[in-house]
């Protein structure tokens, strides 16, 4: 009798059915990490735009004061106000009249002197655009008659130029020291008058600014800031350039200060609110508000708002 002995081998891999329950089960992994991530992504990426917010809204609490500090009322300054925007000549500089080059060409003492002493300083350099007011003497002893005469700066130029506001020039403002110096030049669109604004008078650097809320091509609503051309008609508001963004996103512009991404309400010297285009000149005190949003933080299963506010108060100089 034969005996059929059937070998017995061992078994290997897996079956249809084991690669299955394994593909599914790597499939249901990975879609939960996947959501995880991306989920990680939203939140740290809220979290940056936050952040970006917030420092945009810092540099709001800096920028936007010092401009307001600076400007007068009284002066005509402010060009045009409303609820959600504020046109104005802010203050950039000061400077000594040191030289009439020409008629309308002016030199001024560089901002670095030997001496030390500080003759010439800006925020920022001017540029063809901005005004200078010029100190003007007027006819009469005293300063009944004195004021400051505005003139559109049409050029600027810089060189370590010793000719210009030379150490010859009487009263003398800069040394033979300073010669290497770098001057500034400022090319005027009109001529002052010599015999009352003559050498040595002060001259103040503005200008004309514009800060506004606008919905960008995003659809989001920013805070923009533009620099703007002078009008011919001193007073009167000029054309403002491109828009640069300031602060945001911010909620949209509304009527109400109350719900509006920014807001500037005015006030005279005795509280009352202006509204009107004919009291630009008796404002005194300015309230600012800037209210952003970065959408909603996710994380840890809770959802929250993070957006961000904050509130100022500007008095006007010589309203107060």
């Amino acid at each position: 009798m034969h005996i059929r002995i059937r070998s017995l081998r061992s078994r290997a891999g897996f079956t249809l059915s084991e690669l299955m329950i394994v593909v599914t089960l790597l499939g249901i992994i990975g879609t939960a990490l996947t959501s995880l991530l991306m989920k990680q992504q939203r939140f740290h990426a809220a979290v940056a735009t936050m952040a970006d917010a917030r420092a945009r809204m810092r540099d709001i609490a800096t920028i936007l004061p010092t401009d307001l500090r600076s400007i007068s009322s009284a002066g005509q300054d402010i060009l045009t106000y409303d609820l959600t925007s504020m046109q104005f000549r802010a203050f950039i500089g000061t400077s000594v009249l040191c030289k009439y080059a020409t008629t309308t060409i002016i030199d001024l003492p560089p901002q670095n002197l030997v001496s030390k002493n500080v003759l010439t300083s800006w925020i920022n350099p001017p540029v063809a655009n901005d005004v200078a007011f010029v100190y003007d003497e007027g006819t009469e002893a005293g300063n009944a008659d004195d004021s400051w005469k505005p003139y559109t700066i049409s050029a600027v130029t810089s060189a370590a130029d010793a000719t210009w506001c030379p150490s010859t020039t009487v009263p003398q403002y800069a040394t033979a020291a300073d010669d290497g110096a770098t001057r500034y030049r400022l090319t005027l669109a009109s001529a002052p008058n010599q015999t009352q604004e003559p050498i040595g008078m002060p001259i103040r650097l503005t200008r004309e600014v514009k800060y506004s809320v606008y919905q960008g091509a995003d659809n989001q609503w920013y805070v923009g800031y533009q620099t703007c051309t002078p009008n011919a008609t001193f007073g009167l508001a000029g054309t403002c350039g491109t828009r640069e963004v300031l602060a945001g996103p911010v909620l949209p512009a509304t009527t109400d200060a109350s719900t509006s991404g920014l807001y500037f309400l005015y006030y005279d010297q005795a509280g009352n609110a202006l509204t009107a285009a004919a009291d630009r000149n008796k404002i005194a005190r300015i309230d600012v508000g800037v209210r952003t949003t970065s959408g909603s933080l996710r994380g840890a299963g809770t959802a929250a708002i993070a957006g961000d506010s904050l509130k100022f108060t500007i008095g006007i100089r010589n309203r107060i």
